[in-house]
C-alpha cells in the first residue's frame, strides 16, 4: 500500500486510521503501509510516529506526485502494489475486495471512487470513477511486475495532472489487462480547486501528455476547448452562488495562462516527442 503525502497531516491521519490493522477486513499481516513524504513543513514521520507506528515512512524526492509514488513503490516488498492518496477515505472492504478480484492474466485493477460530499460549488472538485476506464491514482491495484516493467509513473509529470492517464495508457500498450472492481471503494471528499493561475500551470502536463501520446499538433485549440467545456459543465451542474462568479474568473485566468505559455510548451514537447515517433511506451 503506497500513500504519497505532502503537508496534509489531518487528512493523512484519516487515511491511516482507515488502513490500520483491524480497520481493513483484509488481515493486516498480508499488507504493508508505505507513506512516501514530500512534505517540507510537517514531516509525516512526526505526524504518524506515535499514533501509527506500523506505517513505514520514506522520504520523497520533492519532484511531484509521480516521483513521490515511485519512491514509495520502490520500497514495496509484495507482489502487488495498491495506491491511494493522502486525502481519501478507503472503505473497510477496500483491500479485501481487490484481493478477492485477482484472477490469472489480469495485472491491473481499478476501484470505484465516489465523492459522497457532492459538489455544492464549482470551486470544489474530486475524482469520481463509477464505471472504470480512468485508473485514477487514488484507487488502483497493480502487480509489482507490471508496474516496474513499464517504469512506474513518468516522473517528468511534475504536477498532479495526467500522470495517471499516462500510466494507464502505457500499461495498456504493454498488453496488461485491466479490471474494474466496484466493491473496492474509496471516497474522495471534495477539495477546493487551486487558483486559476495554478490550474494553468498544471496544463503543461496536459500538453506533454498529448504530445507523448500522439495527438494532432498543435494541441492548444483542443486543450482550450477541453478546459472551457469541462468548467462550463461544472458551473452549469452546481448551485449558483458567489463561487459561480469566482469560477468564471478562475476559468478566464486559467485559459489566459495556458494560451500565453502554450507556444513554449508545444516547442518543448515537440522536441521531446518528434512527430511520427512513438514515445508512449
Amino acid at each position: 500500500m503506497v500513500v504519497p503525502t505532502c503537508d496534509r497531516p489531518e487528512t493523512l491521519r484519516v487515511v491511516m486510521d482507515r488502513l490500520a490493522p483491524g480497520a481493513q477486513r483484509l488481515d493486516a499481516a498480508r499488507y504493508e503501509i508505505i507513506v512516501s513524504d514530500d512534505g517540507r513543513r510537517i514531516p509525516a514521520a512526526q505526524t504518524l510516529g506515535a499514533s501509527h507506528p506500523w506505517a513505514k515512512v520514506v522520504q520523497g524526492p520533492g519532484q511531484g506526485p509521480a516521483a513521490n509514488r515511485n519512491a514509495g513503490a520502490a520500497t514495496a516488498r509484495g507482489d502487488w502494489i495498491a495506491f491511494t492518496d493522502d486525502d481519501t477515505e478507503p472503505s473497510a472492504n477496500w483491500l479485501a475486495a481487490f484481493v478477492s478480484a485477482i484472477v490469472a492474466g489480469t495485472d491491473v485493477y481499478e476501484g470505484r471512487t465516489t465523492c459522497d460530499g457532492g459538489f455544492g460549488s464549482p470551486m470544489y472538485q474530486a475524482p469520481v470513477n463509477e464505471t472504470g476506464g480512468w485508473l485514477w491514482s487514488c484507487n488502483f491495484l497493480v502487480s509489482t511486475n507490471a508496474f516496474r516493467s513499464v517504469g512506474g509513473f513518468d516522473e517528468a509529470f511534475r504536477f498532479p495532472n495526467a500522470e495517471d492517464q499516462d500510466l494507464r495508457d502505457r500499461l495498456r500498450a504493454a498488453g496488461f489487462n485491466m479490471l474494474f472492481v466496484r466493491d473496492a471503494l474509496v471516497n474522495h471528499p471534495p477539495r477546493r480547486v487551486p487558483n486559476g493561475r495554478r490550474l494553468g500551470e498544471y496544463r503543461e502536463a496536459d500538453v506533454r501528455y498529448m504530445y507523448k501520446h500522439g495527438m494532432t499538433r498543435p494541441v492548444l485549440p483542443l486543450l482550450l476547448r477541453k478546459i472551457a467545456r469541462h468548467k462550463f459543465n461544472v458551473i452549469r451542474d452546481t448551485p449558483k452562488s458567489l463561487d459561480t462568479l469566482l469560477a468564471f474568473g478562475s476559468l478566464a485566468r486559467e485559459l489566459w495562462y495556458t494560451a500565453r505559455h502554450a507556444r513554449e510548451w508545444e516547442s518543448k514537447y515537440a522536441a521531446e516527442f518528434p512527430a511520427g515517433r512513438n514515445k508512449a511506451s
